[in-house]
C-alpha cells in the first residue's frame, strides 16, 4: 500500500494500452483497504477493549466495523478486534484516556501497562538527549544536490507537450470563446478565470495557443484578443463545429466521476447526484463499481448525520447539535447556522456561524452525537465565507495556536513524525525534536499519549506536568 502524500513527481500510466495487468485471483484489495491501523501485518491475536458509556457511541460508530461489539447494561461496550500491531492498538487505546482499557489478551494488557509507565518515566525523569546532528558542510550539500539531480534523470525538465488535462481545458475554453463570438459579446477576464480556476498567466497562454491552432488553408479554430480593459473580444467568424460542441468525457474521466460520487455521496442530500451517476453509467455502458473499480474508506459511518446537516444547509435552517468536545471530555448543546460541509485532514467538518458566540465555528462531523434540523430559518450572512478555511487548517492540520511545545520523538517513530511535524532539530541517535503548536493543553496531552511512549514533552513545564496527571489517572483507574 502506498500513501498518496509520499508520492513525489508525476504519476503516469506505464503504457498506452487499455490494460497492463490482470488482478491475481487470490488478491482482493478490499481485504487491505478496510483495515484499522492496528490490523496491518499478520494477525497476532484478537483484543478485547472495554469502552465506557461516555464515548461508546463514538467508538461503535467509527471503529465497530473493525471487529464485533458487545453491549453492557451500563451503556459501555466491548470491542473485539483482530490486531497485527500491539503498538498501534496501544496507541489508539491510550489516546482514549480513561475511557478505554484492554481486557485481553494478557500480553497486550502488559504492553499497554509498560507503555503508560514509559510515558510517566520520560516525563518525570526526563529524556537523555543525544548530541545534535552537525550542520552539513558546503561540500556535503553540493554532493547531496548533485546526487538528487542525478537521481531525477532529467525528470525535472519542464514538459513542453500539451498534457491531457490541459488539452481538455483548452477544448472547454474554445467552446466558451466560440459561443461568445457568435453571440457578439465580450467576456470578462476575471469572471472567466474564476469559472475555469486559472491564473491570469495561464489564461493568456491558453488563449495564445488557441489563436494559432488551425486545420490548414487558413481555417482557424478562433481568434480572441485580450483587451486592456480586462475583457476578451472574439472574432465573430464561423468556427469548427467540433470545437463548438460540449467536450465529451474520456472513459477514465467518467469512471473517476463515478468514484467521486460514490466517495462523497453520503455527505450530500440523499439522491442529489443519483441522476448524474445514472447518466454517466449509461454513457459508459457499464457500472465501473461492478467491473472492479473500488472506493473504500476506513472511517465510520457519518452518513446519517451528514444528510441531516446537508438538509439544514439547503433549507437555511438552524441546526441543533449534541457535540462531544474530546479535548475537554464534555458535551455541549449548540444552535448554529450551517453553511457548508468541508473535508479536512482529520475528517469532515460543519462550517457554521454560532449566534451565541457571534463567530464562525467548525464542528467535526464524527463528534456529533446527534443532529436535528429545527423549524427556525436564517438568512445567509453576506460577510461570511464558509469556504475561507478550506485550504488552511483543515488541510494542513495547523490550527491557530497561542503556544508552542518542544517534543522529543524516539528514533523508532522519527520517520513518521517528519511527515506531520515541524522538525526543530535532528539528533545523532536518529531521534528528533519537533515543535507542536497548540491552543489547548488537553489536546497536546492526548497527542502525546497516542505516541504510546515514543514522545516526551521537553517544554513547557506545565504541559509536562499535565501529561503526568493524565498518566496518573490511567494508572489509578483503567490499568488496575
Amino acid at each position: 500500500m502506498f500513501r498518496l502524500s509520499r508520492i513525489r513527481g508525476k504519476v503516469a500510466y506505464a503504457t498506452k494500452a487499455e490494460h497492463d495487468f490482470k488482478r491475481p485471483e487470490d488478491f482482493d484489495p478490499r481485504d487491505y483497504s478496510s483495515r484499522a491501523d492496528w490490523q496491518f501485518g499478520d494477525e497476532v491475536g484478537v483484543a478485547e477493549i472495554e469502552i465506557s458509556s461516555r464515548i461508546a457511541w463514538h467508538a461503535e460508530r467509527h471503529f465497530g466495523h473493525f471487529g464485533t461489539v458487545r453491549h453492557a447494561d451500563d451503556g459501555a461496550i466491548v470491542l473485539s478486534t483482530p490486531y497485527g500491531s500491539g503498538r498501534q492498538l496501544a496507541s489508539w487505546v491510550m489516546g482514549l484516556g480513561e475511557h478505554a482499557r484492554v481486557l485481553a489478551p494478557d500480553e497486550l494488557v502488559e504492553e499497554v501497562r509498560e507503555r503508560v509507565a514509559l510515558v510517566a518515566e520520560r516525563h518525570a525523569e526526563g529524556v537523555e538527549l543525544a548530541p545534535p546532528v552537525p550542520p552539513a558542510t558546503a561540500e556535503e550539500q553540493a554532493e547531496h544536490e548533485a546526487a538528487a539531480a542525478a537521481a531525477s534523470n532529467g525528470s525535472s525538465r519542464r514538459d513542453t507537450a500539451i498534457r491531457p488535462e490541459r488539452f481538455a481545458r483548452l477544448v472547454t475554453l474554445a467552446s466558451i470563446l466560440i459561443d461568445a463570438g457568435r453571440a457578439g459579446i465580450k467576456l470578462d477576464m476575471a469572471e472567466l478565470r474564476e469559472r475555469l480556476q486559472l491564473t491570469e498567466q495561464e489564461l493568456r497562454e491558453d488563449v495564445n495557443v488557441l489563436n494559432v491552432v488551425n486545420f490548414g488553408g487558413g481555417s482557424y479554430v478562433l481568434y480572441a484578443e485580450i483587451l486592456d480593459d480586462g475583457t476578451i473580444d472574439v472574432d465573430p467568424e464561423p468556427y469548427s463545429d467540433n470545437f463548438a460542441r460540449p467536450a465529451r468525457l474520456l472513459p477514465v474521466e467518467a469512471k473517476a466521476l463515478v468514484a467521486a460520487i460514490d466517495l462523497i455521496g453520503d455527505h450530500l442530500p440523499e439522491g442529489a447526484l443519483t441522476s448524474a451517476r445514472e447518466k454517466i453509467v449509461a454513457a459508459l455502458g457499464e457500472d465501473p463499481m461492478e467491473q472492479g473499480l473500488q472506493v473504500a474508506t476506513s472511517t465510520g459511518d457519518d452518513s446519517g448525520v451528514a444528510r441531516v446537516v446537508s438538509k439544514a444547509i439547503l433549507e437555511r435552517r438552524v441546526l441543533r447539535l449534541d457535540y462531544y468536545k474530546a479535548n475537554e471530555d464534555e458535551y455541549s448543546q449548540r444552535l448554529v447556522e450551517p453553511y457548508a460541509l468541508i473535508n479536512g485532514r482529520e475528517g469532515w467538518y460543519i462550517a457554521s456561524y454560532d449566534p451565541a458566540r457571534e463567530d464562525v465555528r467548525h464542528f467535526r462531523l464524527d463528534r456529533v452525537r446527534h443532529a436535528e434540523v429545527t423549524d427556525e430559518t436564517f438568512s445567509a450572512r453576506a460577510e461570511l465565507d464558509a469556504a475561507a478555511d478550506v485550504e488552511g487548517w483543515p488541510s494542513t492540520g495547523e490550527v491557530p495556536a497561542s503556544r508552542t511545545a518542544r517534543v522529543w520523538i524516539s528514533p523508532e517513530r522519527a520517520r513518521w513524525s517528519r511527515e506531520d511535524r515541524a522538525v526543530a532539530q535532528e539528533l545523532t541517535d536518529g531521534s528528533l525534536i519537533v515543535e507542536v503548536n497548540y491552543a489547548g493543553e488537553d489536546w497536546l496531552v492526548r497527542e502525546v499519549l497516542k505516541e504510546a511512549g515514543d514522545a516526551a514533552i521537553l517544554e513547557p513545564d506545565d504541559a509536562r506536568a499535565a501529561v503526568l496527571e493524565a498518566v496518573a489517572r490511567l494508572q489509578a483507574g483503567v490499568l488496575n
